[in-house]
């Protein structure tokens, strides 16, 4: 039978070993950048994961389950006084009026905790969507199903993944194709795409390509539509990795088109865009890029959007359209992931250079830099420390304009431009 311990036990995240210490570091940053509310609320989100530790180490005595009580009454109250309107305060209280006075875990709190994980993970906080999915599976405990396991397995595995923490994710991976096989064959496909996506993050892209071509087969042959975009999605990435850019490309924009999930279409999206923009479409990428920014996919896809159209922008010498991405884009700024914010500081230093604003493209640049160094991103300390010494000798400003290739040309491109284009004024519609 196959239990929640078996997977989380052996990724490191058993009960002796979850402190919710992410909750706090958020506090903390929240509460330095004078974000009040949102430090509350991580806080909220750090007493109500105490909660349930408690609820789930609760032995039959009357004493604890008294104290469980009388724990269970502050939490409910601090959960009481969070701001109303934030989508956060939702998910929590939904959590908290899940948990029973008597001491018992119900479907209901599983439930509301795995799906507080998701909208963690949508919000780019993936530290936090581990603690609290690993909460949830040891919430259900015994009761997991087979296909409960297998979805708590890939989406550990795909947290792990996104955490760079290899192992883990391989484990998570391979339980989740194990637990499914002879019950759910997309769960074994994805498990197998998940074991591919880490050899590609480890460097390994023949393995990684060979797997997802293997799985573009058979999820053809099994007529497994979504199995089959995500596979497609991931021979992208391998071509792309590989520089074969149109096959990329195109596998790319075959993933946008067969996939049933929103989320899915937005990210598959998002690479269609960068691939458009490297061979010098600019004008369908602009497109592309315009559609995810203004979608409900992630924080993380939708600001890899907004920073890639703040780019276009300041080549393009739009100031006013380069200053609204920008503002868009800062607005998400205590939540981006370390590289995205490297990467938000450089194209914002690289753009008002473009503007000629050169005091403040070295403050930006400068900022990119330290960010890099604490946080060993050495492929971007270069990059930066290149921009740095070019700043000062910027010639006369010109708009830079990325230069069309060859495959901007090709049939195949024509025709997203034009089904891109169809798609936006549907959607604006």
């Amino acid at each position: 039978m196959y239990t929640p311990q078996l997977l989380f036990g052996e990724v490191g995240s058993s009960t002796n070993t979850l402190t919710h210490e992410p909750f706090l570091e958020r506090a903390r940053l929240q509460r330095e950048q004078e974000r009040e509310g949102s430090a509350r609320l991580a806080l909220g989100a750090y007493v109500v994961a105490r909660l349930v530790d408690k609820l789930l180490t609760l032995e039959n005595d009357a004493e604890q389950l008294e104290g469980f009580r009388w724990q269970l009454e502050a939490v409910r109250r601090h959960v009481n006084e969070l701001p109303g309107d934030a989508p956060e305060t939702a998910h929590l209280a939904g959590v908290v009026s899940a948990v029973s006075a008597d001491g018992q875990a119900t479907s209901g709190l599983w439930m509301g905790l795995t799906a507080y994980a998701y909208f963690l993970e949508h919000e780019g906080r993936l530290e936090e969507a581990l603690e609290l999915l690993t909460l949830a599976a040891r919430s259900q405990g015994s009761k997991t199903s087979t296909a409960d396991f297998a979805a708590y397995a890939l989406f550990a595995g795909r947290l792990n993944r996104l955490l760079a923490r290899w192992e883990a994710a391989s484990t998570c991976y391979t339980a989740a194709s194990d637990a499914a096989s002879g019950v759910d064959p997309v769960a074994v496909l994805r498990g197998r795409l998940g074991l591919g996506a880490v050899q590609r993050g480890r460097g390994n892209y023949p393995a990684a390509r060979a797997t997802a071509e293997s799985v573009v087969r058979e999820a053809t042959e099994l007529n497994l539509t979504d199995a089959k975009a995500l596979a497609y999605a991931d021979l992208g990435a391998v071509y792309n990795l590989q520089g074969l850019k149109l096959e990329a490309l195109e596998s790319y924009y075959q993933s946008f088109r067969l996939s049933h999930d929103p989320q899915q279409r937005m990210r598959t999206l998002g690479e269609v865009a960068i691939g458009l923009r490297e061979i010098g479409a600019l004008e369908a990428a602009q497109v592309a890029f315009q559609i995810v920014a203004e979608s409900s996919a992630s924080m993380h896809v939708r600001t890899n959007s907004l920073l890639e159209l703040m780019d276009l922008e300041s080549g393009n010498g739009n100031r006013v359209a380069f200053e609204r991405c920008r503002a868009a884009a800062d607005a998400c700024a205590s939540r981006m992931s370390p590289t995205t914010s490297v990467d938000y500081h450089y194209k914002l230093g690289i753009g008002l250079g473009r503007f000629e604003q050169l005091g403040r493209a070295r403050d930006a640049l400068t900022a990119a830099l330290a960010m890099a160094e604490k946080h060993g991103l050495n492929a971007w300390y270069f990059k930066i420390e290149q921009a740095l010494g070019e700043l000062t000798k910027r010639p006369e400003h010109q708009p830079v304009e990325d230069a069309a290739s060859h495959l901007s040309e090709a049939p195949a491109v024509r025709q997203m431009e034009v089904e891109l284009r169809e798609y936006a004024a549907s959607a604006a519609g």
